[in-house]
């Protein structure tokens, strides 16, 4: 009938009849319910998702453990004074890392197994991934390419040895990939303190002899024979040895110390 309202009963076992809502007040409850689904699938569709940062720096280091940081400076000043060092220098480069806007940062420990204590030290709110096995240059070309792969347009790679990279450093470094294949910073030991580039470069971590005064120019020799632009930043120096050490506490005012 025209303009009758509808309803719905149904009996109980004891024969009472059970009168439901009105169907119309059933169809129009289920349109409101679908209405807030749709509402809700089309809010989770168009809720921004944080875009994938188009720079990563790369923090290549080792676990803060007495006796297998700094070895060198150790043999000079004994391994208390060479772990302090670590963790000094280490928690400054994260630093200057950390201040760059629009730029993942990626912590490439090892040993693999020490990830814990690398995030006591460095802290939690970080992204921690153990280095690759092999040597020097097979660990830092798998961390450089893990960041390609993840999305990255732009990659550096920084160790923990030199204090003074800067977040400005950093910055100017990301510029100069504006205009060349990669870059480098030289130390003043005859090695690098920073590589960065635009896509994975593996001749350049290949066959290098690492940690010695040839590192850089035999790096600079690949890059020149394989057609590769090159772009160098400022000199600085690593911190190695006791007189580098006693070095960068002056620039602070701070005594070099000891065991």
């Amino acid at each position: 009938m025209q303009g009758a309202t509808h309803r719905w009963s149904s009996r109980s076992g004891n024969g009472i009849a059970r009168v439901g809502p009105p169907l119309e007040t059933k169809i129009a409850t289920l349109r409101r319910r679908c209405a807030i689904h749709s509402l809700r699938w089309l809010s989770w569709r168009t809720v921004p998702q944080a875009p994938i940062p188009n720079r990563a720096v790369v923090v290549f280091t080792r676990a803060p453990e007495a006796g297998r940081v700094k070895t060198r400076l150790a043999r000079e000043l004994g391994e208390a004074t060479a772990l302090a060092a670590h963790r000094e220098l280490g928690a400054l480069v994260l630093s200057a890392a950390a201040g760059l806007a629009d730029c993942e940062v990626v912590v490439a420990y090892t040993p693999a197994d020490r990830e814990e204590l690398v995030r006591a030290w460095l802290g939690g709110a970080r992204h921690y991934e153990p280095q690759a096995d092999g040597d020097l240059g097979t660990r830092m070309l798998a961390a450089i390419t893990d960041r390609f792969a993840a999305g990255a347009g732009r990659v550096l790679l920084i160790g923990t040895d030199c204090p003074a990279v800067g977040a400005d450093l950093l910055e100017a470094a990301f510029r100069e990939l504006d205009r060349a294949d990669a870059v480098l910073g030289p130390s003043v030991d005859g090695g690098y303190y920073l590589i960065g580039m635009t896509s994975p470069i593996p001749g350049l971590f290949r066959d290098i002899p690492w940690s010695t005064p040839m590192t850089l120019s035999v790096t600079l020799d690949r890059a020149a024979a394989a057609g590769v632009t090159v772009a160098l930043l400022e000199e600085r120096r690593d911190v190695d040895t006791a007189a580098d050490w006693a070095a960068w506490r002056a620039t602070r005012g701070a005594p070099a110390g000891g065991d």
